[in-house]
């Protein structure tokens, strides 16, 4: 079992550096030879866990910032370096989150190579996470994500629930590739682990105050208890309370939008007597209360778009919507995280419950004529429940290995009312139960002290109960109407290889193979049988290899991997022809190759002087995309880039004349997958009589990259952007105090979060804030 690190270990160990990294469109022969080089002369690093090296064996130079020293990362389900394991993965310490002043989790997009982290845009409160191009922003629980989210070792299944409020957070990592061996379902593309802080061993709190922009209030504070019950006990409660007047305005209501008021408490237990034993409970409760987004329409040609105030059509923070949308949410749940000592390796058990309500109502349609123009209201609760197993055996033998079962079920119901026109109105009633279950296990050789060599594999099995009620009302009468209920399960088993070589303590390469599953499901906007499904699994076959270096006695740390990923099976979002009008479903639609290189880089060239700069480099192409994707229906006859024979549209089982034309669809861009991406920070801590000056920068930039993914239209990409943000602070000893003075997209760029169209309604594009600035002032005790 890994040892118990202290807190002084931690925080010491902690000052890694994820280091955001910037290249400005270099060349590409430049950039392609420059990895090469890299690759032959570095390579990923320095293994040792932080149980094996104790804290005095980071230097003093490593020591000195946020971005130095080593991460400590649970990857691989035990205690390491992030520089010791041999995937991909950016690491952020709370040290990291808070010197740009960022609140959620997308306040860190742009710092990690090849991740994008933004809002879904179309309801608000629904984060848009992609890694390595591929991404999901669906806000429907039966779309299941492509990235999992992980908290404190619990699996969250509603992407409504994982917009996170970056407070008393230790640190989030960000694992690239599928990680389905050892952190199960849904993770094809990557998975975001986030653990909490945890209670310290002395007595002590902090409370932050923090005022900004846009009527930005927040207030933070914690308080750690100590150890008591003969020291087998310390608690912890933290509190965290946001408003946020939001920077639009809904010019009909007169009201402002993108707002947020949140609440949230988390509170922790942990025993540890110092014996065999150890465990840890954490609960949590969250309400949210958000007012937006606020679209801005791009003219399509329709008519209606002209009747829209002139206002809306040229300032992009000024909207026209008929009310305020609004998503109301409140999550609560908890981990239970329990380790024993069995002399031979360790037991860990690990039971997480997560409980999610809330209501969301949207205006999708983003005209203000007629009225009501797709206003549609989503009323959801759910809850998940898990458990997970694992045997961990110990290290330094010549084998080591995890081996576990893992346990999940989940339950919802939403109920659906959209008001397509004044005259017609549908309704859903959708109920569905999720049971999965799977056995996985990693095992690693060590042939030579040099060499690690490791298999491992996880046997998933998952199945799905859904039940669905629609009706469509027009004048008042019903018109259409069905009910159904479905079973499907599905059964897969993912394998892992990597090997692992070790030129130096501080150099290592890897190369890694992977597969990821991610299992059918059903659609929950079908207004007739044929738009329900089942859709069946997707799945990747990835290739990953890379370098891993701490350089000149840990001067420069140098890492870089190149990747392939092929997709099979992607399961897409097209439009069908429903009971009264088109609507978006999702099917398996199509095949796709990623490959793409990333370069890490962090120089600490002087005692609290650090430089950190990265460069992601992303192709991403459809290799197989025939469907009909414009949601024109035809009578049939042939089109340009026909692929496949025309479909004959069913409504209720009975043709209705008109036919789907499959078309060539594969020059279609990837979603949320910019061909070039980078970062550059700099962070300079300067001592002085009563404590350190900490001055910080940064640049994130991106290439022009299409946010919505089913059409090429101009007005769906996000424009070419680098976005600068700084701070500087001024704390005294052991940060007993800290003043922080902070501003984001200094350069005040417009720049756009998504952009999506609902059937033949305009282009409506989301905005992220403009240049805001704010004070945080911190006090600990």
């Amino acid at each position: 079992m890994a040892k118990r690190i202290s807190a002084a270990t931690t925080r010491a160990r902690e000052a890694d550096g994820v280091r955001p990294v910037w290249e400005d469109r270099m060349k590409t022969g430049f950039l392609l030879a420059s990895a090469g080089a890299i690759a032959l002369t570095a390579s990923p690093a320095q293994a040792q866990t932080t149980d094996a090296a104790p804290a005095g064996d980071v230097p003093a130079a490593a020591e000195a910032s946020p971005h130095g020293g080593d991460i400590v990362v649970t990857a691989q389900r035990r205690s390491e370096s992030v520089q010791d394991v041999p995937i991909a993965i950016a690491a952020f310490n709370s040290e990291m989150v808070e010197a740009s002043g960022s609140t959620n989790i997308t306040s860190l997009n742009g710092i990690a190579p090849n991740v994008v982290l933004q809002t879904q845009g179309l309801v608000a409160n629904v984060p848009m996470i992609a890694i390595r191009g591929m991404s999901t922003s669906d806000p429907d629980p039966n779309a299941d994500p492509k990235v999992s989210t992980i908290i404190d070792g619990v699996y969250i299944p509603f992407v409504s629930s994982t917009m996170l409020d970056l407070f008393d957070v230790e640190r989030i990592e960000v694992l690239k590739g599928p990680q389905g061996v050892l952190f199960g379902k849904n993770n094809l593309a990557g998975t975001i682990n986030v653990v909490t802080s945890r209670p310290a061993d002395d007595f002590g709190g902090e409370v932050r105050l923090t005022a900004g922009s846009n009527g930005l209030k927040q207030f933070r504070g914690k308080i750690n208890s100590g150890r008591f019950a003969d020291d087998a006990l310390a608690a912890k409660i933290a509190v965290n309370f946001r408003d946020y007047n939001g920077y639009s305005r809904n010019v009909v209501t007169g009201n402002r939008l993108n707002t947020a008021n949140v609440k949230s408490v988390r509170g922790a237990l942990d025993y540890d007597k110092g014996g065999p034993f150890t465990s840890t409970v954490v609960v949590d409760w969250l309400k949210q209360k958000t007012t937006g987004p606020a679209p801005h329409v791009l003219d399509n040609g329709d008519p209606n778009w002209d009747l829209l105030p002139d206002e809306v059509k040229t300032d992009i923070r000024k909207s026209a919507v008929p009310f305020d949308p609004y998503a109301n949410t409140e999550t609560y749940g908890g981990s239970w995280n329990s380790n024993l000592d069995v002399g031979y390796g360790s037991i860990a058990a690990v039971l997480g419950y997560r409980h999610l309500t809330y209501i969301t109502r949207g205006d999708f349609d983003g005209l203000i004529t007629p009225v009501p123009g797709l206003d549609v209201t989503r009323d959801f609760s759910g809850e998940s429940k898990s458990a997970e197993l694992r045997y961990v055996s110990p290290e330094d033998e010549p084998v080591d290995f995890v081996v576990g079962a893992y346990y999940q079920a989940d339950k919802w119901r939403q109920f659906n009312t959209v008001l397509a026109n004044p005259t017609t109105t549908t309704l859903a009633q959708l109920h569905q139960d999720t049971e999965s279950y799977a056995l996985f296990a990693l095992v690693n050789a060590h042939p030579t002290e040099r060499l690690t060599l490791s298999i491992g594999g996880r046997y998933s099995h998952d199945r799905k109960k859904y039940d669905i009620a629609t009706q469509v009302l027009i004048g008042g009468i019903q018109r259409s109407s069905f009910e159904s209920s479905l079973e499907n399960s599905w059964s897969e088993f993912t394998p892992r290889l990597t090997v692992e070589y070790k030129l130096s303590r501080d150099a290592m390469l890897y190369a890694n193979y992977s597969q990821g599953y991610k299992a059918g499901g059903y659609n929950s906007r079908g207004t007739i049988p044929e738009n329900i499904g089942p859709y069946n699994p997707e799945h990747v076959n990835a290739f990953e290899v890379g370098a891993k270096t701490d350089l000149f006695d840990r001067l420069l740390r140098l890492n870089v991997a190149g990747f392939v990923n092929n997709y099979r099976d992607l399961q897409s979002a097209v439009t069908r022809m429903g009971a009264v009008r088109p609507e978006n479903i999702t099917t398996n639609v199509a095949a796709a190759k990623i490959y793409g290189f990333e370069v890490e880089t962090l120089l600490r060239p002087a005692p609290g002087l650090t430089f950190g700069a990265n460069l992601a480099y992303l192709h991403a192409r459809y290799t197989d995309f025939c469907a009909d994707t414009d949601g024109v229906f035809t009578d049939g006859s042939p089109e340009p880039g026909q692929c496949a024979p025309a479909m004959p549209i069913l409504i209720n089982g009975t043709p209705n004349g008109t036919f789907a034309v499959p078309t060539d669809s594969t020059y279609l861009e990837l979603a949320n997958a910019p061909k070039w991406s980078g970062s550059l920070s700099a962070d300079y801590a300067i001592p002085t009589g009563f404590g350190e000056v900490r001055l910080h920068a940064d640049g994130r930039y991106s290439a022009r990259f299409n946010t919505w993914g089913r059409s090429n239209d101009p007005g769906y990409y996000r424009n070419e952007v680098m976005l600068v943000n700084a701070s500087i602070a001024v704390a005294g000893v052991d940060d007993r105090w800290k003043v922080t003075l902070y501003g984001s997209n200094l350069t005040d760029q417009d720049v756009i979060s998504g952009a999506i169209s609902a059937g033949a309604t305009p282009i409506q594009q989301y905005y992220q804030p403009p240049r805001e600035f704010g004070v945080d002032v911190a006090f600990k005790f």
